[in-house]
């Protein structure tokens, strides 16, 4: 006979064990929906503020890459101003930035994007693990019937000295 309400004045129940099972599941199952809609408010929130502040990151760049807009300008009118026509000065600062432009794309490739190379020791992993499915053993592969001799190429007496 089991008590179903954890009190020893109330008298015990008959259930069957497909009954208690049945609660332990529903029970399990409520607590899992209630751990899955804990889950959602929380990532539902730091979702929000991952979006607010994307956007706030948007509208800076924004802001500034309006504002190196207007810098070019103030440069380009500013060579206007010591004497340059307006076309060339506009040319000397497109120039420029096409130069650096380039600088920045060759020592990009020199320096990070010919440095990268294949993920070697995963590569060389998932080839072993292929391999073990497969049932292909390595020549330099140790098992479990290897002996030391086998493994170290010395003597080992059973006996301790």
């Amino acid at each position: 006979m089991i008590n179903s309400t954890n009190d020893p004045s109330t008298p015990p129940t008959q259930r069957s064990i497909g009954e208690l099972v049945a609660s332990i599941k529903d029970e399990l199952l409520g607590v899992v929906h209630h751990e899955i809609d804990i889950a959602k408010k929380e990532l539902t929130a730091i979702a929000v503020k991952a979006a607010v502040g994307a956007a706030l990151f948007l509208v800076t760049a924004f802001f500034l890459l309006s504002a190196w807009v207007m810098l070019l300008f103030a440069a380009a009118w500013g060579l206007v101003a010591l004497g340059l026509p307006a076309w060339g000065a506009f040319l000397i600062v497109m120039g420029a930035l096409v130069l650096i432009g380039a600088l920045a794309s060759v020592v990009g490739y020199f320096v990070y994007i010919k440095k990268i190379k294949a993920p070697e020791t995963t590569i060389s992993t998932a080839k072993g693990a292929v391999d073990a499915v497969k049932g292909v053993r390595h020549r330099n592969a140790v098992s479990y019937d290897d002996t030391y001799e086998e493994l170290y190429g010395k003597k080992v007496d059973a006996r301790v000295s």
